[in-house]
This record gives C-alpha cells, structure tokens and sequence, in this order.
C-alpha cells in the first residue's frame, strides 16, 4: 500500500461525518478504503470498469435511501402550512432526480468509452457537472462531488486543465476529505463548506469565497497559503462546521 493510500485511511479514521451524512459516509469510507488496496494502472480494463460501477451502485443506493427517508418520512414542524410541505417535498424529488439522472449519464458514458475518450469529453463532463450542482441542495451535492472523486474525473479535470467546478456555488456544503488537488477552483462560492480532512495543496483558490468555511488541522494547504487570511475558521471535528 503506497503512502498516499495510507494517509487516505488515516483521514477516514480520524473523523465521523455529521449526522446528516453518517449513512453516505460509512459507504464511501468503505469502497474508498477497497479502492485504495487497488493499484488501479495494473487492473484489466473490465475488472476497472467493474470497480466504477461498484462505486456508482454504492452511490445510486445512497441517493435513493435519501430521497425515501426525507420523501417518505418527512415531518415538519407545525408552523409549516399543507402547501409548505406540498412545496418541499416537490423540491425534494426534483432534486433526488436531478442527482439520479446526472449519476445515470455519467455512469454509462465511463463505462461505454474508453480511458482516452473519456479524457476527451471532460468539457462535456462540466457543462454536465455545473448545470446538475446549480439544481442540487448541498447534501446531493456532496454526493455529486464524491462521484467525482472516486471515478478520477477531477483527477483528469485536473490534468487536463478543464475544471469541472470552476464557478459552481458549493455553499454550506459538506466537502471533508474530498481531494481537490491541482483542481481549479476559481470563484467558487465555498461559503460556510465544511473543508476538515480536505486536501487543497496545488489546488487553485483564486477568488474563491471561503468565508466562514471550515478546516482543522487535517486539512491541507500549501504552505504559503493563510486560512485566517481567506475568511475560514478552524473549527473541531466533534463540534459543528456552521
């Protein structure tokens, strides 16, 4: 196991996710964890393509559990009126669409085409990726970027220098652990985001909005890079990122 895979399972042991997350986090920590063992650059194609649609399975189970629980049993408080409720859970399936719809396309077009096409269709990949994010709430959201992650697509952005999230409003979501290395992030609006665990090294900032946003001491920066400075606030992991 290399040194980047360990630290990746030190991270994961080192903090819980909020309790809004707690269901999606004990999955993802657990494919990341099997995924980490991988050497993926040895792996048969069919075998890799196995392992994404393992991940997008564990993803498409997540979402689906969630749009359930808060359609199924969602109980407001009383000062909601009959329409209020009709309105929120109406939100609430378009927006459990939205996600089921982007994970649908994207899965089936890593799994259709090749390493080398799929590298080439990274612009169509963040007009899809942006135009998904502006229909999400930030749990979905937060789901939508995991995907991401674990299907190397912000690792290609990256290489290729096309970002898939330049711009996009990540306000008040919850971002920890996710590895953002080398990823443009210009004038993303990543206010009050929960940012613990992240890896921002070589990850460009410029203009970003990081006020209120959240770190600690497992989240990572380059060294001339100054939290206070941005606007962000250290905040422990047993307390709440708000």
């Amino acid at each position: 196991m290399n040194t980047e895979s360990q630290e990746i399972i030190k991270l994961d042991k080192a903090y819980d996710t909020t309790q809004s997350t707690k269901l999606g986090g004990y999955f993802f920590r657990t494919v990341e964890n099997f995924r980490s063992t991988i050497n993926l650059e040895e792996v048969p194609k069919k075998t890799y393509k196995s392992l994404i649609a393992l991940v997008t399975a564990c993803v498409l189970l997540l979402t689906l559990t969630i749009g359930f629980f808060q359609t199924g049993f969602y109980k407001p408080g009383h000062q909601f009126s009959a329409a209020g409720r009709n309105i929120a859970m109406a939100n609430d399936v378009h927006h459990q669409a939205v996600l089921s719809d982007y994970l649908k396309f994207m899965t089936s077009t890593i799994l259709q085409e090749n390493p080398q096409a799929i590298r080439r269709k990274t612009a169509t990949f963040r007009a899809m990726t942006q135009a998904t994010l502006e229909e999400l709430d930030p749990i979905r959201k937060r789901f939508a970027i995991m995907f991401l992650q674990d299907t190397k697509l912000l690792q290609i952005s990256a290489r290729k220098r096309i970002s898939l999230l330049m711009g996009v409003n990540l306000t008040g979501v919850n971002l920890q652990g996710i590895d953002f290395r080398f990823n443009n992030l210009q004038n993303v609006n990543l206010k009050n985001a929960d940012l613990r665990g992240a890896d921002l090294r070589k990850t460009n900032l410029k203009n970003a909005n990081l006020a209120d946003s959240c770190y600690n001491n497992y989240t990572l920066f380059d060294k001339n890079f100054d939290p206070v400075a941005a606007g962000m606030k250290e905040v422990a992991q047993f307390q709440m990122c708000s």
